[in-house]
This record gives C-alpha cells, structure tokens and sequence, in this order.
C-alpha cells in the first residue's frame, strides 16, 4: 500500500526534513516519482526505495478526486519536448516536490511547442524548477481546469534562449492561483512576451511572486495580461521588475475586469509612466508604487484617489 503521511512529513516512517514543503495529513494514495531509479511498472511508485521514473505514469495511477499525493523525489529531472508532453488530467491531486534550492525537482522545455496541460480541477503543483534548452519556447503551460494552484513553480534562465511566455489559461480556469513564485530571465525574446496571459478566469489570485524579466521591447509586452475580462481578481502583494527599452504596461487587464489589485512593486524602463504600468479598469487599487528609474523610490500608481 502506498505510504501514507498523516500528521508529519515522513517517508516510510521515518521522518523528513529539509523536504522545501509543509507537511500536511494525506486522506488518498501516495506515489513516489524519482528520474535516477525509478520504473513506470505498476510494481513500483509505492515506496522511495521503488519509485516511478515519470510523473505522467505516476498521474495516471492516481484516483480522481481522492485526495492521492504524488512526489517528485530530490534530484527528479524531466523534459518536455512536446505538445502536451505532460497531461495533469485527473483532479484532486497534488504534485509536490520535495527539496531545496537547486535540489528540488527540474522540468527542462526542450521543443518550442513543448507544454504541460494541467485540464483537471482542484490541482495543487508545488515546489519545482521550470526551465528551458532551446530558444523561444511558445507557451510553457496551459492550464484548463478551475481550482488550479501553482505554488512556488520558479522558473529559471537558459543562458542561450528565451521563453515567450510562461503560463496562459483559458476561461474555464476559475479559480485559478499563482503563488509564491520566483521568474527569473535576463535576456528578451524576439517575439511579443505575455508571461502570464489570464483569460476571462473568476476569482483569479497572484499572490507574492517576484519576476525579474527582461521583455522583448514592444507595447504588447505584458506580465500579467487579462485578455479576457477577469472578474474578482487578486493582484496582491508582488514584486515585478519588468524591463525592457518601450514596454508601457506591466499589468493589464481588459475593460469591464473587476477585482483588487494592491500592494504591488512594480519596475520597468523609461517608458513605463504612472498613468500606463497598472491598467485595472473596474477594479480597486491601493498601496500599488511603481519606478522607471534605478536607484529611484517609486512613486503610487494609478493616480491618487480623491475620496475625502
């Protein structure tokens, strides 16, 4: 029977530390997946010392809406070199990597059509590393399923190639959370750049990520974009560096979204101007500062209320 963690992190009894995640009680199966000595054979997955080599394989050993846990064991490696190369289709489950800093489980997009799926609802994806070996990676994840989590997914540069966009969803994502991540890429992509690209999702939440990203320098490159209108968003407490020589918006989302945004601590370069960086048209605002200027205190933006 698979290990089961019931009020402490521990693997086959014996407890975990340095694991990079809380422990939490499990109610449903709990599958081991580790690249160095695992097998996708329904033999293994149950037990560290017999883990499964592939988290797709481990997914589909998983039970819908049950509770199942699956963990990407330190030092898992895999790549994503295709279309839907991996398919989160069953919902319910976490996927948690266990680790800390470099250690923790790596995802490497090696095919610019390469993408993770996550179509199941109420998925939870914690605590890995995102990162690419080719130049100009299309669209790193799509996710369909409401109720979906990504919390502290990082993404980390490729010193010869840019990803163009990070994440996009479709309307059918309520409900759908970013937290806790930390973006990293330092070089511009030749195309267009919406990292996230949030399409007509309820009740979206972005919540303490830090990106540091240097855009392709154009007016249509966006960090967090609402091409559809959002509606009950959360745009709360995140740091946004995102540079790049005639880039005006940082965060846009279309007309008639509604919501909060608050709290944000936004950089960009020179074109970046108070009036442009936020665009949240319905939605409430305060406590948001933004700079175009290094070594620059920033300055509150959209414009000041007049409430007295």
């Amino acid at each position: 029977m698979p290990t089961k963690l019931l009020g402490g992190l521990t693997v086959d009894g014996v407890p975990v530390t340095g694991s990079g995640v809380d422990a939490l009680p499990i109610t449903g199966n709990v599958f081991y997946v580790n690249s160095s000595t695992g097998v996708d054979d329904p033999s293994y997955g149950t037990t560290v010392a017999r883990p499964f080599d592939t988290l797709d394989y481990a997914i589909g050993k998983c039970t819908a809406s049950n509770g199942d846990v699956i963990y990407l064991l330190p030092g898992h490696t895999e790549t994503i070199g295709s279309a839907s190369a991996i398919t989160v289709d069953v919902a319910g489950i976490s996927i948690i990597g266990l680790g800390n800093g470099n250690l923790r489980p790596t995802f490497t997009w090696s095919a610019t059509a390469g993408t993770i799926v996550v179509s199941a609802a109420n998925v939870t994806i914690k605590n890995i590393i995102c990162t690419i070996s080719i130049d100009e990676v299309v669209s790193m994840w799509s996710v369909t399923g409401a109720g979906v989590t990504l919390d502290a997914v990082d993404f980390k540069p490729y010193a010869s190639g840019q990803a163009i966009q990070f994440l996009t969803s479709a309307n059918t994502a309520d409900q759908l959370t970013i937290k806790n991540c930390r973006h990293r890429q330092t070089a511009a992509a030749t195309a267009n750049q919406v990292w996230f690209n949030i399409v007509g999702v309820d009740d979206f939440a972005f919540l303490n990520n830090d990106i540091w990203i240097t855009a392709k320098a154009a007016t249509a490159s966006i960090c967090v974009s609402g091409s559809a209108a959002l509606v009950e968003c959360r745009i709360v407490g995140n740091r946004i560096a995102w540079l790049g020589a005639t880039i005006t918006t940082i965060i846009n989302l279309i007309t008639a979204s509604t919501g909060v945004i608050t709290d944000n601590r936004l950089f960009g370069g020179a074109a970046v101007l108070l009036a442009a960086a936020i665009t949240g048209d319905a939605c409430y605002m305060a406590e948001n500062y933004v700079s175009n200027t290094v070594a620059a205190s920033g300055a509150l933006a959209p414009q000041v209320d007049t409430v007295t």
